[in-house]
């Protein structure tokens, strides 16, 4: 299982599309929405950036965090090595559903890219990621 989410995170993160400057959040009005649309383009900005430890820190669930670092290696060395292999960063959400301390929303890759569906949990009153694709 360990194995499978670190995977499917490496996919969302390297896998990304064509690069533009809109920002998708800007079309959610609801608050919590519009906060788990704004962490998915943190995670764009930081992956721009090659902030890897800023991902683990700010971004991830600290349940997703333990998961890489029990896998044998650690959140930092993981997204490094996704940044590394990516080559642009667009992410488009467009659809966020929150359902209390849960949240998913519909992710595409730049414009004509695939959509995969990303999954967030609130800690500490901050939604962070607990899985950036699944299938």
């Amino acid at each position: 299982m360990k194995r499978v989410a670190l995977a499917l995170l490496l996919v969302a993160v390297a896998g990304c599309g064509a690069q533009s400057q809109s920002s998708s959040a800007d079309k959610f009005t609801d608050p919590d929405q519009k906060a788990v649309a704004e962490k998915i383009e943190d995670l764009e900005t930081a992956g721009r950036r090659g902030q890897a430890d800023d991902i683990c820190k700010e971004i991830l669930a600290k349940t997703l965090v333990s998961q890489l670092d029990a896998a044998g290696t650690d959140c930092a060395t993981e997204m490094q090595k996704a940044i590394d292999d990516a080559t642009q960063f667009d992410l488009n959400v467009v659809k966020v559903t929150v359902n209390g301390n849960d949240a998913t929303a519909e992710v595409k890759q730049g414009d004509d890219g695939p959509t995969e569906t990303m999954t967030f949990t609130k800690e500490n009153g901050s939604w962070r990621a607990t899985a950036l694709s699944e299938g």
